[in-house]
Parts: structure tokens; C-alpha cells; sequence
């Protein structure tokens, strides 16, 4: 009995070991299967991994759903901040587009009057014309540069033709727009004998409209420099009236029309502002009692030289 009750607990003995080996063996089963139900999400075997995955040591998560976000609204601020900058710059665009509107010194109508055109205007029939090539001489030789114009000129009151020459005689190299313009001077027997043409050439496409009143009819045009800093500021009425005044008597004028009449007083209406190319309207009076209309411009002429160009209708314009 003793050999006996030995054998059954040696026996129990070892069933408890190898339940003990199964139950150890089957915790870790259970433990393994765990752990590849937590990775693999299905409780199932794990698939092997891909070549891809296997070179890049696995796929790793995601972050671009929000760095998607971050990097569009990082977008947003970078273009937000580009408009700015356009904002700014479009600010700044249109400061310097008032600096450079026309009423700076550099935009006034510069003005060129030729006297001699070198034609003989009574031979042939009708009004002579003027080769676009001999209209660009005439443009251009002041400044010792050269010149085009795209047309011929009718020399008859009212016509025009457009050309590209100049713009000082200190820099021949930039070219400007200038349009010439046929216009009447005084004849040299006096303002009674009539009047012989000349041009008028003035920057631009064309002459401006409140400047008109010179390329009308029994308007005779004459000018006379007076200085670089003459009309540097706007010019009053009794400034306007005595600088007129001045060019109707000085032999230094462009047609000097001195001797054609006792010129004794000028009275103008407004003033005149250099940096916007019109006329105002004025009244010489001579010694005898006649009384003339006149049209007064700014006289910004291409030489450098700034004064009056002044425009002496007849006196039954009064």
C-alpha cells in the first residue's frame, strides 16, 4: 500500500507539471493571439508585409489630413499676405501716377514756331504742301538731331501731321510726339497786308483744344522768350497783360510786329498757368485808339526759353 499511495502521488505530480506546461503554454497562445489581434485589428493571422513596407520598415501613420489643413491654411496666409503686398503696391502704383500726371514741369506743352518753311506759297494752284521729309527737317534741325512725320502738311490754316522728333536740344537721343500745326504770321508790310504761313509744332497727338483759338482765321501768331524761370508759377492777369505787352513791342520777337502799331496798354482777362496749354483772352490798345484781340498761351519753347506765344486777331474781332 505504501509503494502504492507513492506511485499516485508521483503521478498526480506530474499530471499537475504537464497541466501546469499546458495551461503556461496556453496563456502565452492567448497572450500572442492578443497581441497580433491588436496589431492586425481582425484577430487573425497577420499578413506579411509588403516589399514597399519591408524596405521603408513599415507603413507609418498619417499626419496629412492635418498637416493638409495646416498647409492650406498656411496657403491662405501666404496668399493673403500676397495681396497685401499687391495692395500696397497698387497704393503705391497709383502715388506715383498723381506725381507723374501732366501739371509737372516735364509734361508742359513744349512749342516750336517756324517762320520759314522755305516754300514759295504763290506759285501753283491752291495751297502748297510740305514733304513729310522737309516737315521732319524743319522739327528737327533746332535740336540737331532727326526727326520723322508720317504725312505730308497742307500748308492751310487748320491742317495738321503727326511727328516724332526731339525732345531738347540738351539729349537728342529720347523722342517725343509732336504734331505740327499750320498757323498765320504777321506779314511784313504790317497787319493790315495779311498774313503768310508758318507751323506751329506742340508735343503731343494733337493741339489741344483750349488752344484752338490759334489756328483760327485772322489770328497771327508771334512769341517772345523771356527767361527759363518766366511762368514757373502760375501768372496773374496784370503779369500776363505786361509780358503781352512786352512781346508786341520787342524787336526780339519771333515776328516782330513792333513797328506795325503804337502799342500802348494790354489788359487780359485771367491768367495764365504754364502747366495746362490754353489761351486767355486779352485787349491791346495802340496810341491812335484801335483796340486788338488777342489770344494769349504759355510760350514753353523748345530752345528752353519759356515766355508768351501770343495770337493778334484783327480788330473786328473786338
Amino acid at each position: 500500500m505504501g509503494h502504492l499511495d507513492a506511485r499516485t502521488t508521483t503521478t498526480r505530480r506530474l499530471r499537475r507539471g504537464m497541466a501546469l506546461a499546458a495551461c503556461t503554454a496556453l496563456l502565452g497562445l492567448t497572450a500572442c493571439g492578443a497581441g497580433n489581434e491588436a496589431e492586425t485589428g481582425a484577430g487573425g493571422a497577420q499578413e506579411p508585409a509588403s516589399a514597399t513596407e519591408e524596405q521603408s520598415g513599415g507603413e507609418q501613420p498619417s499626419d496629412d489630413a492635418g498637416s493638409g489643413d495646416d498647409a492650406e491654411s498656411g496657403d491662405d496666409q501666404a496668399t493673403d499676405g500676397t495681396d497685401g503686398q499687391d495692395e500696397a503696391g497698387d497704393d503705391e502704383g497709383a502715388g506715383d501716377q498723381e506725381e507723374g500726371v501732366p501739371g509737372t514741369a516735364g509734361e508742359r506743352t513744349r512749342i516750336l514756331l517756324v517762320t520759314d518753311l522755305g516754300i514759295d506759297e504763290t506759285s501753283g494752284d491752291g495751297a502748297p504742301t510740305l514733304a513729310n521729309d522737309d516737315l521732319a527737317t524743319l522739327l528737327a534741325e533746332p535740336f540737331g538731331g532727326a526727326a520723322e512725320c508720317a504725312d505730308d502738311l497742307l500748308v492751310e490754316r487748320g491742317q495738321s501731321a503727326g511727328c516724332v522728333g526731339p525732345t531738347s536740344p540738351d539729349d537728342t537721343a529720347p523722342t517725343q510726339e509732336w504734331v505740327a500745326s499750320t498757323v498765320a504770321v504777321p506779314h511784313e508790310d504790317g497787319l493790315e497786308s495779311g498774313y503768310r504761313v508758318a507751323v506751329l509744332f506742340s508735343t503731343s497727338t494733337e493741339l489741344p483744344e483750349e488752344a484752338s483759338e490759334l489756328t483760327q482765321e485772322n489770328v497771327m501768331l508771334t512769341g517772345l522768350g523771356q527767361g527759363s524761370m518766366f511762368g514757373a508759377e502760375p501768372l496773374g492777369a496784370e503779369e500776363v497783360a505786361d509780358a503781352t505787352l512786352q512781346t508786341l513791342t520787342s524787336e526780339n520777337a519771333y515776328v516782330p510786329v513792333a513797328g506795325m502799331a503804337d502799342w500802348s496798354e494790354v489788359t487780359c482777362e485771367d491768367g495764365l498757368d504754364f502747366e495746362k496749354f490754353g489761351t486767355t483772352d486779352c485787349t491791346a490798345a495802340t496810341a491812335e485808339g484801335d483796340s486788338w484781340q488777342l489770344h494769349v498761351a504759355p510760350g514753353a519753347f523748345a530752345d528752353g526759353d519759356q515766355g508768351l506765344l501770343v495770337g493778334i486777331g484783327s480788330p473786328t474781332d473786338v
